[in-house]
């Protein structure tokens, strides 16, 4: 038990109001902290910017099959009318 007790006589410098050990630990967590924040920020940029690419190429790919059927129809429609005519 004795041991035990001269164990943590050792540690008594590192008690939670201790300011030399509190600032070094406040500079490490505000790093940490910001690190984290700035990773989410770019998680958040990433998917914003693939959500709007993929939404782009959905529209130019729906407006190219519009008009794709548009040419087509007309295509139809030009074929019959010149076998109606002959």
């Amino acid at each position: 038990m004795f041991e035990l007790f001269s164990l943590l006589a050792v540690f008594e410098n590192l008690t939670p109001m201790n300011k030399d050990v509190i600032m070094p630990a406040l500079d490490f967590l505000w790093k940490g902290l910001l690190a984290i924040f700035v990773v989410i920020g770019l998680i958040i940029l990433a998917v914003k910017c693939t959500s709007f690419a993929v939404k782009k190429c959905e529209e130019i790919k729906k407006t190219r099959e519009e008009n794709l059927a548009k040419v087509r129809a007309e295509q139809e429609s030009l074929i019959q009318n010149e076998e109606t005519q002959n």
